[in-house]
């Protein structure tokens, strides 16, 4: 019997990565997974130290993407990427690297590690992979969607659509131009890291605002936006400064 692919799994979420290891588990036995990084400093450690032959990543790790760690590194390994966002993905098959959508497919999992191990076994890694980074990183710094969970997946919603986001215990509402709202169970905090480059601002412990969407703006009892849809949003003293500063404001 021919030894297992040791895989490594780079993934914020350690659900997915808890799921994945079980689906491969069961579906792909071949392949044994070594380690699961949830940062990149802490993949990038792993990829050096345990020198995996496999390695199943999502392209964006918190707010950076994973090209990032992937452009310092030498590409000795294979490569399974696994994401929410779908907006690459005929880049993906054109420069013929693997991309799979979460949620998962059993199927196209499989397809994909049988591809990976006859690369291996071969020597053949992606030899496309820098050039594929070089052309397409660009666009992945800019994405225009994001993916929130929802019951049986992910939604892609506009983030130029994102009029705010607000905390409620562990949960964050998230308010739409629309009129519709989504409830997630990630904190405001890491929608504030996720969103940041995008113009929204953390006015409050349990207000983010998409700045493009602001309406009026008071200095008056403490401090308020109003934002277009008319709902107004404190702003807390402890953010005030910062809030005035960042909407140019003296």
């Amino acid at each position: 019997m021919e030894n297992k692919i040791k895989a490594l799994i780079v993934d914020d979420e350690l659900n997915i990565c808890e799921n994945l290891t079980e689906i491969l588990k069961d579906f792909c036995p071949q392949v044994e997974i070594i380690k699961i990084a949830t940062t990149l400093p802490e993949a990038e450690q792993d990829i050096k130290a345990l020198s995996p032959e496999l390695v199943f990543m999502d392209i964006q790790i918190g707010t950076r993407m994973i090209f990032e760690m992937l452009e310092t590194l030498e590409i000795n390994f294979e490569i399974i990427f696994i994401s929410a966002h779908n907006h690459a993905l005929d880049a993906f098959k054109f420069t013929a690297i693997d991309y799979i959508l979460k949620p998962i497919d059993i199927i196209t999992l499989k397809n994909a590690v049988e591809k990976a191990i006859f690369n291996i076994r071969s020597q053949l890694f992606s030899k496309n992979i820098k050039e594929f980074i070089k052309t397409t990183k660009k666009d992945h710094y800019n994405i225009a969607k994001i993916a929130v969970p929802i019951k049986n997946g992910y939604q892609m919603i506009r983030i130029d659509q994102i009029l705010y986001c607000k905390a409620e215990g562990s949960y964050t509402y998230i308010y739409m131009s629309q009129g519709n709202h989504i409830i997630v169970s990630k904190n405001l905090g890491y929608y504030e890291e996720l969103l940041k480059p995008h113009n929204f601002l953390r006015i409050h412990n349990s207000n983010l605002v998409n700045s493009s969407y602001i309406k009026e703006i008071s200095k008056s009892e403490g401090g308020y936006v109003i934002m277009d849809n008319g709902t107004t949003l404190s702003i807390s003293k402890s953010r005030r400064e910062e809030t005035f500063y960042n909407l140019n404001l003296k």
